[in-house]
């Protein structure tokens, strides 16, 4: 790991502030210049103090805890940052952020030492959290009289600090570590695209949202069953100034008009009313209706129909006074699930991948067509028309965004990223993309017409920016081609909409997209899934209804469990230069297809590792180094693997080894590969319980299956499928029971 100089911390701080008193000056108020001229008038090793207990997890900081190589005063410097007044020892109303750094040892020492006599006795074993809250009853006067709290100091530094962090990476929760984690090199940051810009107006409005985003998280953390409790939250919330801080406002309230509807339901109601939010206007239609507010709520459905705040609100709205007023029985989700969607039938095995289930199916399907197309001889001339499948969900349209985007979003100033270390466009952070670019968006929507104009222009984005990081979207090295089956028979009036719906709602419409994309018959369709258990989220309605509005066809796929007597299995067996994956290779693959407990197809090769074998794997294996030296490597045999192995169940005996081995192969190559897995050492356990033994070898000799040659990949793959066809015997069996 890298080594960082011996003042990193102080380097990092500089370059923090530097931020701080460069674009974010004028965002600064008296209290915090003032820091900032002491601060810069301090001497480097006060400087280096201060900063070392700011990085402390905790406000309150054990003297002794502080032992550094380059301040070895580091006592009287403690004395000196007392008198700037940016320390000071534990008073009354630190007691509860003194308390909370104390170990279990010295929780019990200051309660011996300030409880008075008529305490209940506490022991030493018991847990931290009955020492804390024994401590914790004990009034603050009785506790400023231990003398452990002049061990510690508080830092005063902190309303300062934890603004100007908030100034710099736009949250209440990123500290100055990151700086350290970039420099070691475990954080990626962006620095050549960052703006270094400010995010906010004028100080008013960053002050307000920075006490408003510290206020949403102490009601977060704050138990709200107590009525007094939530109507003193109520009084307290900061001064609202700023777009930004009305959103956090909105947040608060909502959370405490929903804590305090227990209580009293119409000062709840009334709460909700008048906070400008969907989340607020939905909850109190609902509300309200429960408590018969039922013209009000008609009037305020109608309201939100005429003018939503969201897409999403506004299909509740309308989904809403259908059912409640129109007579009508059935929700919107119910009327989408009845519309002629498709219920599959898939295996098991596919219980935590259920996209994956449905697209190879599909690939399965496609295998079956083949096949009978190629039985029929009065069909030669023709060809069956393949269902291609593809895991899209928000992959698609969030790549696609951000590449139409990209100038617009990282390279206008104002709307780009605001620090280095920013992963999401402040714009788009501040839903406010549209409002601050609406031109240069509307002029890059006129740039194509056409899939190939659109295409051209992904593509040059593409070649330009591939692998720059930044929180949309993820790159892959299929991505193009991905988007130009979708931007070839898409139709391009709704690509249009949808970018421009997530343009001017992002934090809305930036998810939800439907699961799957499928081309069949040269038309384009796509498929929400949804399992057993699964259920339609509000984001994922509105997107649906979104698309459908747009020209999309999009369908819900209902899917059920079964074990499937038609699933295509591929069962396995690998020989290696050793026993673990990172550090060896492969030496060879067999690999038999099976379906309905057949073997349809085979794939074996031996494997140049390009690397000795050691001699007791030859041993082991019988091959050596001169059997691979003229064989392919792993790179060259790439595509035959992954197209073998599509569309099946990756079957194995220890599944995990050789599945592990294979795709870290892959992995070398920067190739992603994924398969549903099955092992028969876990099944052979499972349905023939009390064998001696669960190796490969002993259980061929138990049931009688004959072995060509154990540890070469052929052969014990075949042996492999041997048992997989008793596993299925037994599954087939226990599922119709």
């Amino acid at each position: 790991m890298r080594q960082l100089p011996t003042y990193y911390y102080l380097t990092h701080f500089h370059e923090f502030l530097s931020f701080v008193e460069g674009p974010c000056a004028d965002l600064l108020h008296s209290q915090h210049t003032e820091f900032l001229r002491a601060f810069h008038n301090a001497s480097k090793d006060e400087q280096c103090a201060l900063v070392r207990c700011i990085n402390r997890k905790h406000t309150a900081v054990k003297i002794s805890s502080l032992r550094f190589a380059e301040l070895p005063n580091i006592k009287s410097l403690i004395e000196q940052l007392i008198q700037r007044g940016w320390l000071a020892h534990p008073q009354a109303q630190d007691m509860d952020d003194w308390l909370a750094c104390l170990t279990k040892d010295e929780l019990f020492e200051v309660y011996q030492c300030c409880a008075d006599a008529n305490a209940p006795t506490v022991n030493k074993s018991a847990a931290k959290s009955v020492l804390f809250d024994a401590c914790s009853s004990i009034s603050a006067q009785s506790l400023l009289k231990c003398e452990a709290r002049l061990d510690y100091v508080i830092r005063l530094t902190d309303p300062i600090i934890d603004y100007f962090l908030f100034l710099y990476f736009g949250n209440t929760k990123s500290r100055l570590n990151q700086f350290s984690l970039r420099d070691l090199g475990i954080m990626n940051t962006r620095e050549e695209r960052a703006q270094m810009q400010s995010r906010f107006d004028c100080k008013e409005a960053a002050l307000s949202s920075f006490l408003l985003s510290k206020y949403l998280s102490k009601v977060r953390r704050h138990p709200l069953g107590n009525e007094d409790s939530i109507r003193e939250l109520l009084l307290n919330i900061p001064e609202v100034q700023g777009i930004q801080a009305q959103d956090k406002y909105n947040n608060i309230v909502f959370e405490l008009a929903k804590a305090l509807l227990e209580f009293d339901t119409q000062h709840a109601l009334d709460l909700l009313l008048k906070t400008d939010s969907p989340l607020a206007q939905e909850k109190w239609c609902r509300e309200a209706y429960k408590a018969g507010h039922t013209s009000a709520v008609k009037s305020q459905l109608e309201a939100i129909i005429d003018n939503p705040l969201s897409d999403g609100l506004l299909h509740f709205a309308e989904d809403f006074l259908a059912r409640k007023f129109k007579q009508k029985r059935t929700s919107v989700l119910t009327d989408m699930l009845r519309e002629g969607n498709q219920h599959l039938y898939l295996d098991e095995i596919y219980k935590g991948s259920v996209e994956r289930g449905v697209v190879a199916h599909y690939q399965q399907q496609n295998t079956h067509q083949q096949k009978m197309h190629q039985q029929n001889e009065q069909q030669q001339n023709e060809h069956p028309q393949k269902k291609q499948a593809f895991r899209t969900e928000n992959v698609l349209w969030r790549s696609l965004f951000g590449l139409v985007f990209w100038q617009e979003l990282f390279e206008i100033p104002g709307l780009g990223l605001a620090t280095q270390f920013d992963f999401m466009p402040t714009c788009l952070k501040q839903n406010t993309f549209f409002e601050s670019a609406e031109q240069a968006i509307n002029d890059k929507l006129a740039q194509f017409n056409s899939a190939d104009a659109l295409m051209q222009l992904l593509s040059k984005q593409a070649a330009r920016y591939y692998g720059k990081g930044q929180g949309i979207f993820h790159w892959r090295s299929n991505l193009l081609e991905l988007l130009g089956v979708f931007v070839k028979t898409a139709p391009m009036s709704g690509i249009k909409t949808q970018l421009l719906r997530m343009a001017k709602d992002w934090q809305s419409c930036h998810d939800g997209f439907p699961d799957i994309m499928v081309l069949e018959q040269g038309k384009l369709h796509f498929e929400e899934i949804k399992s057993e258990g699964d259920v339609l989220r509000r984001n994922q309605l509105a997107c649906i209804k979104s698309l459908r509005d747009s020209g999309f066809d999009v369908r819900i796929t209902t899917v059920d469990f079964i074990i499937d007597p038609n699933q295509t299995y591929v069962v396995v067996d690998i020989e290696t230069t050793g026993g673990r994956a990172a550090q060896h290779k492969i030496t060879e693959i067999g690999m038999v297809k099976m379906r309905c407990g057949e073997i349809i197809d085979r794939w074996q090769s031996l494997i140049n590792p390009q690397r000795r074998i050691p001699a007791n794997i030859t041993a082991l294996t019988g091959i050596d180094d001169t059997m691979v030296q003229d064989a392919p490597i792993f790179a060259e045999l790439a595509e035959q693997i992954d197209a073998f192995t599509e569309g099946c169940i990756f079957v194995a005996h220890n599944v995990n080894f050789d599945y592990g081995f294979i795709k870290e192969e892959f992995s070398r190559i920067e190739r992603f590969w994924r398969r549903p897995k099955l092992c028969t050492v876990q099944q052979m356990r499972r349905y023939y319980k009390g064998l001696p033994s669960y190796s490969l070898a002993n259980l061929t000799r138990h049931f009688d299956i004959g072995m060509q040659r154990h540890h070469r990949a052929m052969s014990d793959a075949v042996a492999a499928s041997e048992l997989l066809k008793l596993i299925n015997e037994k599954r087939f069996t226990t599922s119709a029971e």
